[in-house]
């Protein structure tokens, strides 16, 4: 060096020198001073062995795109050494070119393949194209921060390519904190093409796998490489898929409770061998245990196993508070044991976690409505409707899809309205709802539904039929199609598809109350009534007892009866009291009811008697009665007591326009022993004028005629006489739980009754009544009250009471 030194103080400006002493200098080490030189050389006169030294010192100074242009102009100028190739790719890769790093490497193997330096040159390619795994993690959360998710995730993508398997974890890792757990698997997925073996990569893809929702997977592509309390965690969330899959797919055969059940039926026995597995593990496993536990309550709800799902969350409750997906299930379950206040605790729990959350709001307004709770009750119905969208949008160009939760949302308020016994507002919305989706089974029952609760049976009923001919497995289809057959008296029917619906659904609560309705029905029937006081046609106030007892159902459509009847009181002729003891038969069919017997009377007048009664139904509006009596059963009690009696026979007819309107008309014929011929017209029209859920007013306008053809019989028998008078019915469901209530009914008439020879007088009755449902085979009613009228233009008070039972048995 000191002689090239000394040669270029003798000729600074020869270029020979000035190269040389460039190269040499690069050798050395000394690049600051190489690039010196070489900067008075100048790049234009420098042969190609001074440039590719002066880009190595480039190079090793940091300046590494102008190694790389010397580089590439010393290749020009014909230099073409495995060296001047290999200094090209590691400039190349220090700049972050990965592309043409690699191909400068490409090149050099070419021409000198299998040499140790170019394979020593690629690794340190690699090693400065990979950046720090932790820098980039750092970079991406950092990203995040100042410009979003979005634009991080994007980053993370890009850098993904070619990147080491150390970064791809931390790519990866960084992604799932950010939530990201498909963008973690898209990272994942190249990188795993090429290291196929490589346990961390195989891990992280499973830990992601299970966050996007695909446990089971997770489980067979994570074989091996899940430590123990991840393989625990991932199995029970493999178990709790497996719980909400038998939930929400249809069976191929939703009538054969064992295909129904089937995938729950799975998950349940999955969920059993892994507590058995864990438990024996003690604290290690106690989390995983407890996990597999809480999701064994959600799958016996499933199965309709509630007893024991209730037991079990009870257990559970010991070792802390239920997660809010499990105090659902526990509030379902208690909804189906009928215990509705302590699920209503469970849902508000649940809704209060979420209260954007579909089903427990529903669950909490049906623990409402059983409460009759109903103020609470309709404003969830009405959040509801107001917040669930007819459709939802979808990620990516797709168009918004329709909400089928919107049905359920809409569906509460109709509810509502139904349970409330605002009959003719729930059609209102239900109505136009099914007609406009004619294919969905859930709205065409329920328009069925609010038919037949109307009354209008017949039209329910092909309400049904025809939904079921699209949906033949629709349950709420078959229940209400059900329920009609028995209104419509088609017994046989209705037999036929209770035992059937009791085959495969025993668990189900509607159908466990369809049998029970059944079996009510299969029952033997007693009845007793007690009335007491002033009755219209009688002068002085009488006592009257009746019972009879029905046989259960012969045949379906038979049944026989005998009863017993008393009557007592003071007449003008004096103290009697009369017994009555009756037997007969009654047929029922869809088209008619016919009851008819044979009576036998004792004290007042001995004699024998005959009745027939029918009713025809028309359709679901018209209805025909018709009545014949030998012995008249409501003979004046006076008319007895002088050895009279009556024979009688009238018609009606019957206009019910549905649960809010319903008007009647009657004549009838009294033949008395005494040649007495008595006429009685009565017409009625009644309105509901107030339909509140737990108050219902009913206005009954009316008018009773009669004319009798003798004077001065010995029993009240005015030539004529007309009452006119409208009855008001207040009636207060004071307490309700499932089939046992109390309703409290308040019930005056007012109005006017006019007598030939007497005039116009006032009618005034005061009554008020309990009527008890105690259970669903044991009904009483009991009441008092109070009258004032004229008979023959003399006022007479008295006071009145009422009592019944029917009993099945």
């Amino acid at each position: 060096m000191g002689l090239l030194e000394r040669a270029r103080s003798l000729a600074p400006a020869d270029r020979e020198i000035l190269a040389d002493l460039t190269v040499v200098l690069s050798w050395a080490g000394r690049d600051r001073e190489a690039l010196a030189r070489f900067a008075t050389l100048g790049e234009a006169n420098a042969p190609a062995y001074a440039l590719a030294a002066a880009a190595v010192s480039a190079r090793r100074s940091g300046q590494t795109s102008r190694a790389v242009r010397l580089y590439r102009l010393a290749m020009r100028r014909g230099d073409d050494s495995l060296e001047t190739r290999l200094g090209l790719a590691l400039a190349e890769a220090a700049r972050g070119d990965a592309a043409a790093a690699r191909a400068a490497v490409d090149a050099a193997e070419a021409i000198a393949p299998g040499n140790p330096r170019v394979r020593e040159v690629a690794q340190a390619v690699d090693r400065t194209l990979q950046p720090d795994p932790a820098a980039v993690a750092n970079r991406l959360r950092s990203s995040a921060r100042t410009l979003g998710v979005e634009r991080a995730t994007a980053d993370a993508i890009s850098a993904s390519p070619g990147a080491s398997p150390a970064t791809i974890a931390m790519l990866s890792d960084t992604l799932m904190e950010l939530g990201r757990p498909f963008d973690a698997l898209i990272v994942l997925e190249g990188a795993l093409r090429a290291n196929r073996d490589d346990r961390a990569l195989r891990r992280r893809e499973a830990l992601a796998l299970a966050s996007v929702g695909a446990p089971e997977l997770a489980l067979m592509r994570g074989q091996g490489v899940l430590d123990v309390a991840e393989d625990r965690r991932i199995r029970n969330a493999a178990n709790a898929f497996l719980v909400r899959w038998g939930a929400q797919i249809a069976a191929p055969d939703p009538r054969d409770p064992a295909s129904r059940y089937a995938r729950t039926d799975a998950a349940l026995a999955a969920i059993d061998a892994a507590i058995a597995a864990w438990t024996p593990l003690g604290a290690e496993a106690a989390g995983a245990v407890r996990n597999a536990r809480l999701d064994r309550v959600v799958a016996l709800r499933d199965r309709d196993r509630m007893a024991e799902a209730l037991v079990e969350a009870d257990a559970l409750r010991e070792g802390g508070a239920l997660p809010p997906y499990v105090r659902e299930a526990v509030g379902d379950a208690l909804m189906a044991e009928r215990r509705p206040e302590e699920a209503l605790e469970e849902y508000r729990a649940v809704v209060a976690a979420d209260p954007a959350a579909l089903n427990p709001s529903l669950g909490l307004f049906y623990a409402l409505a059983e409460l009759r709770q109903w103020q609470e009750a309709r404003e969830i119905a009405d959040r509801l409707e107001r917040e669930t969208p007819a459709f939802r949008t979808l990620r990516g160009p797709e168009p918004p899809a329709e909400e089928w939760a919107r049905v359920d949302a809409v569906r509460a308020g109709i509810l509502w309205r139904m349970w409330g016994d605002d009959l003719a507002g729930a059609e209102a919305e239900a109505d136009p709802l099914a007609a406009a989706a004619p294919m969905n089974s859930s709205l065409r029952a329920l328009r069925g539904d609010i038919w037949r609760m109307r009354g209008w049976t017949e039209q329910a009923l092909e309400e049904y039929e025809t939904a079921l001919t699209n949906d033949p497995n629709a349950l709420d289809l078959r229940l209400g199609r059900t329920e009609a057959l028995l209104e419509r008296r088609r017994w046989a029917d209705a037999r036929a598809e209770i035992e059937t619906l009791g085959r495969e659904y025993p668990a189900n609560a509607a159908v466990r109350r369809l049998v029970r309705r059944l079996e009510i029905h299969d029952m033997r029937l007693f009845e007793a009534e007690v009335t007491g006081g002033l009755q219209r046609g009688n002068q002085d106030p009488e006592l009257d007892v009746r019972t009879r007892l029905w046989s259960a159902p012969i045949a379906e459509d038979w049944r026989v009866f005998g009863g017993f009847n008393l009557r007592t009181g003071n007449t003008v002729n004096g103290y009697l009291t009369t017994y009555r003891a009756a037997a007969g038969a009654q047929w029922r069919v869809p088209e008619a009811i016919v009851t008819g017997g044979v009576t036998f009377d004792m004290e007042g007048v001995d004699r024998g008697g005959a009745f027939l009664n029918a009713t025809i139904r028309l359709n679901d509006q018209w209805t025909l009665d018709g009545t014949g009596e030998i012995t008249a059963a409501d003979t004046p009690l006076a008319a007895l007591r002088a050895g009279i009696h009556a024979d009688a026979a009238g018609v009606g007819i019957t206009w019910r326009q549905s649960d809010l309107r319903e008007a009647a008309a009657s004549f009838r014929v009294m033949e008395f022993s005494d040649d007495n011929t008595r006429l009685i017209g009565f017409a009625r029209w009644q309105e509901r004028v107030m339909n509140l859920p737990d108050w219902k007013l009913d206005l009954q306008p009316y008018a009773y005629a009669t004319s009798n053809t003798r004077d001065n019989a010995p029993y009240y028998n005015p030539e004529r006489d007309l009452e006119v008078a409208t009855t008001g019915a207040l009636t207060w469901i004071a307490w309700r739980r499932y089939e046992r209530d109390l309703r409290v009914r308040f019930i005056a008439t007012g109005g006017a009754y006019w007598q030939e020879n007497y005039g116009w007088s006032p009618v005034v009755a005061l009554r008020w009544e309990n009527q008890h449902n105690l259970t669903d085979t044991i009904a009483l009613s009991y009441g008092a009250g109070w009258v004032r009228r004229d008979y023959d233009g003399l006022s007479e008070d008295s006071a009145s009471v009422t009592a019944a039972l029917r009993w099945r048995f």
